[in-house]
């Protein structure tokens, strides 16, 4: 199966999003069922100690999981979050990167999960979602 979404449209998707530009997530690569997206650190995203928001991570994660998502059927998937469960695993004081994986396309629910990393390659948060294709 060919991906149906590469690197350019997908981010697209998220530049033209209402939700994109201010987050500023960036597509790093697009295969099938797999998506790699980075958050770069800013100010506004930290807490007072000086780490990411935890939101942070989760709203990555749940990004990439919808760019893998679509990577599987086009930009126009109507799939929205039905379930996310997250684990943090240490704070994040750099930039992130997130990968994500569909394990399962079903036909009505989609399983995937991601996994949010610093700049060191070392784990953040651990998520496993769900999508529902109404």
């Amino acid at each position: 199966m060919a991906t149906q979404l590469s690197v350019t449209p997908a981010q697209a998707v998220l530049d033209t999003s209402g939700f994109g530009p201010w987050w500023g997530f960036e597509v790093l690569s697009v295969e099938t069922g797999v998506a790699r997206l980075s958050l770069k650190m800013r100010p506004e995203l930290l807490r007072p100690s000086g780490v990411l928001q935890g939101d942070c991570a989760m709203t990555l994660a749940d990004v990439t999981c919808w760019i893998a998502v679509m990577s599987l059927s086009g930009a126009d998937d109507p799939s929205v979050t039905q379930r996310m469960t997250t684990t943090f695993l240490r704070p994040a004081r750099t930039d992130i990167v997130c990968v994500s994986t569909v394990l399962k396309p079903g036909r009505r629910i989609i399983y995937v999960e991601a996994s949010v990393m610093n700049t060191d390659g070392k784990l953040v948060s651990h998520h496993t979602l769900s999508y529902l294709r109404p």
